[in-house]
């Protein structure tokens, strides 16, 4: 008989025990498709997003239809004059179709014209201006094409010649200059140079499209459009600021050879400066110095005249005149990015990119030197470095690092004042707060007021000295 016969049937569980035995064995997933998923949340309806076109681009040039426009005005301005266009004609047509400044068409003449010609020829304008997209591109793009070379990447220093040249032939603020060619190429050079030192800051002496589209050069270019006295335009065009430079530069060159040494930069300043940032920048540690200067000797403030001129080879231990204007414009004024990073240089001895007490300690000795021997009140490291840390603020007060004194650059030129300034150093000390505040406030830089106060100085002198000469003159002819 089978056995599953013999023995009795067990009996079914309840129905709920079975569900709970069910449930044991077999947990149910919250992601099984056996579970009924929760009813989605119901967000409020979006509110309906107006959708407006861009209307501004700023690094793109002019839209299609205004380009068109622009294009055809350039058209009809070359049709309008079959035999070419003269200075004057590229004078309109930078202005009135390409808002570009007036000054432009004498570099844009010089690239364009052929040799001995006075006008330049229609189709190659046209050609020109096709292949630089001249209507279709920014205005700062339209100014750097005219003043680079034809296959160049970079506006050199010789590209501007053109221009300064038809500066100095237009401008009414330069004609006292026509009858003085040796000043002429003087202020041209000093021009040439300050737009360098603000613009190229690499250094490199070449200035590509990146630094001059964020530079100041066609800004400073329309100041010289609007502007009659040329002497308004303070960014690297006023001849009060090249007579300063100049002058500056010809009291301290006391043999004229055009290079200024040691000894003869020891005496700026009525010997402000210490020997050690003397001996830093005549190691070339804010700069490297220019090896080449202009063709013959440099002409004497307020004659016609030149020395016998000097060699071309800076000799390696002079100062060129391109090397004076990069340091006079660094050490009268403190604040711009040019002169800070020149004097973080010269100060930074091991180049680590940081300025250490120790730095710090190596230059300020001389100076507690030198108020020693003037019987000056000293002060002492300790107090200058607490004073210095207050005023910055850096970021580790460790060490003073170059984005620490361009965060605080209003203040960062106190610093380097103290360390190697002794004149500045003591006018600080004895500061006006309410002079410090009004400078603040007049909208000049540091630069643009030491160049109004040694003009007005120079001025004077040359009137005391005139006045001197022909009280001489009448006192020889009495005695005649």
């Amino acid at each position: 008989m089978p056995l599953d016969v013999l023995l009795p049937r067990p009996a079914p569980p309840p129905a709920a025990a079975a569900a709970l035995a069910t449930e044991s064995r077999v947990p149910q997933s919250p992601v099984s498709p056996s579970c009924k998923p929760a009813p989605p949340l119901k967000l409020p309806p979006s509110p309906q997003l107006l959708t407006i076109p861009q209307f501004y681009f700023p690094q793109l040039g002019p839209q299609p239809e205004a380009q068109r426009a622009m294009e055809d005005r350039l058209m009809a301005l070359l049709a309008a004059q079959p035999a070419g266009l003269a200075v004057e004609d590229l004078k309109r047509m930078l202005q009135q179709i390409l808002s570009l400044p007036s000054s432009l068409a004498y570099p844009l003449f010089h690239k364009l014209a052929t040799k001995g010609e006075e006008r330049v020829a229609p189709a190659t304008l046209l050609q020109w201006a096709s292949a630089h997209n001249l209507c279709g591109v920014p205005e700062a793009r339209r100014a750097f094409d005219i003043l680079r070379q034809q296959h160049a990447l970079h506006v050199a220093p010789e590209d501007l010649r053109p221009l300064l040249a038809g500066v100095l032939l237009s401008h009414p603020g330069l004609e006292f200059l026509q009858e003085a060619p040796e000043f002429q190429e003087r202020y041209a050079e000093t021009v040439i140079h300050r737009i360098f030192y603000h613009n190229n800051r690499l250094g490199d002496g070449r200035i590509a499209w990146r630094e001059f589209r964020r530079g100041d050069i066609l800004a400073s270019l329309r100041e010289v459009d609007e502007q009659e006295d040329i002497n308004k335009v303070l960014r690297h065009f006023s001849y009060e600021h090249f007579y300063v430079i100049y002058c500056k530069f010809w009291d301290l060159d006391t043999d004229h050879d055009f290079r200024i040494s040691r000894d003869d930069l020891l005496r700026y300043g009525n010997h402000s400066l210490t020997y050690r940032i003397v001996d830093r920048i005549f190691g070339q540690a804010g700069r490297p110095f220019h090896r080449t200067t202009t063709n013959g000797g440099p002409p004497a403030p307020g004659t016609g005249t030149a020395p016998p001129g000097a060699s071309n080879n800076n000799g390696g231990g002079s100062m060129s005149y391109e090397d004076f204007v990069y340091f006079i414009l660094s050490e009268e004024d403190k604040t711009t990015d040019a002169s800070l990073d020149y004097w973080f240089r010269c100060c930074d001895l091991d180049s680590d990119g940081r300025l250490t007490p120790d730095e710090l300690l190596y230059f300020y000795e001389e100076q507690l030197h030198r108020m020693e021997c003037l019987s000056q009140e000293s002060v002492s490291f300790d107090d200058i470095m607490a004073q210095m840390q207050d005023m910055i603020n850096p970021s580790d007060p460790r060490f003073f690092t170059l984005h620490d004194l361009k965060r605080a650059r209003a203040l960062s030129g106190t610093l380097f004042n103290v360390l190697f300034n002794l004149s500045k150093f003591m006018a600080y000390e004895t500061r006006d707060p309410f002079v410090s505040r009004q400078e603040r406030e007049d909208g000049l830089t540091d630069w643009d007021r030491f160049a109004r106060t040694e003009y007005l100085r120079l001025a004077m002198e040359e009137d005391a000295d005139n006045d001197a000469a022909s009280d001489g003159a009448w006192s020889r002819l009495d005695a005649l």
